[in-house]
């Protein structure tokens, strides 16, 4: 049994322990992506017009995913009023912003903003690479938030089976389990409510992945490789971890055809790295990821 962690905003206040962790996170990733892109030959100012793709439709997606396949029992109506978000949906939000910076060109001249299609639109597996290579950091960091304010509770483990060495005990009350307070930080150990913490779990997945991809971002990597990596890890980790997740209560998460969201997103996401490892290992994706793409498209007049 994993001890119960949580901060106490009182402690830390005006700040939140998860929105803490998301600005780091966004912080980190801004600014390796953006050194690893100058690094591989991309335009600086392009590849910020792609980040600013990525965030606005991340963002939307992530909130609109949420809002339309989660919650069971909520009304669509009172579904679009909850304040959450959608880690897959962010990702899907963030391909298709890079499927539309990758054909339309926007940049800044003589003071106005112009948007015109590219001549010929840009390779996106290249642009997939630096992205994921840096993007599992973050992600990392935003999963520490999730697990300190513990807003992805799963199912309940049986005591004394291997799984409930990675479950969390949960109080039910505040008496509950044994409390210890260091500052904001407090630890509660054996309390009896013996859960699965999704968020937890996925940061045990994500931080290795991370420190991995981490200490390869100066290295010569073969083309499609993160991006490989990534979905043949993370796929089907996260198509098994949905399994775990609570059905109904406050935490419940709704299914379609007996699957979440998530896990459609990850079937689809392990069928993309079969297709890529088979090209790589055919000597299909030329290049390497440490290699300098070649120069964006012209935008069309």
């Amino acid at each position: 049994m994993i001890p119960f962690v949580a901060i106490d905003d009182a402690k830390i206040a005006p700040f939140h322990p998860y929105g803490v962790c998301v600005a780091i996170a966004f912080f980190v990733w801004d600014w390796a992506v953006m050194k690893m892109a100058v690094r591989r030959g991309f335009d600086r100012a392009d590849f910020r017009a792609l980040t600013l793709w990525l965030g606005v439709l991340g963002w939307g997606f992530a909130w609109g995913v949420d809002a339309l396949f989660y919650h069971p029992g909520q009304s669509l109506g009172s579904r679009f009023s909850i304040q959450g978000l959608s880690s897959t949906g962010a990702i899907v939000g963030a391909t298709i912003g890079a499927l539309v910076w990758s054909r339309l060109h926007v940049r800044k001249e003589d003071g106005r903003w112009r948007a015109t299609r590219r001549a010929q639109p840009i390779a996106l597996l290249p642009v997939s690479e630096v992205i994921v290579a840096t993007w599992t950091a973050a992600f990392a960091l935003g999963r520490v938030g999730c697990s300190l304010i513990h807003d992805h509770v799963g199912k309940a483990a049986t005591p004394g089976t291997i799984g409930s060495l990675f479950a969390i005990g949960f109080p039910r009350s505040a008496e509950d389990g044994i409390h210890r307070a260091f500052g904001p930080i407090h630890v509660i150990t054996g309390a009896s409510d013996l859960r699965y913490d999704l968020g937890l779990l996925e940061l045990l997945v994500l931080a290795p992945l991370a420190i991995g991809f981490a200490f390869t971002w100066k290295k010569e990597v073969a083309m499609g490789t993160y991006t490989i990596v990534a979905s043949l890890v993370y796929g089907p980790i996260r198509f098994v971890l949905d399994f775990l997740r609570a059905e109904d209560g406050v935490t419940g998460e709704a299914r379609q055809g007996g699957l979440t969201f998530a896990q459609y997103w990850s079937l689809a996401v392990i069928a993309l790295g079969i297709v890529l490892l088979v090209r790589q290992r055919r000597g299909l994706l030329k290049g390497s990821a440490a290699a300098p793409p070649k120069p964006s498209a012209q935008p069309a007049d």
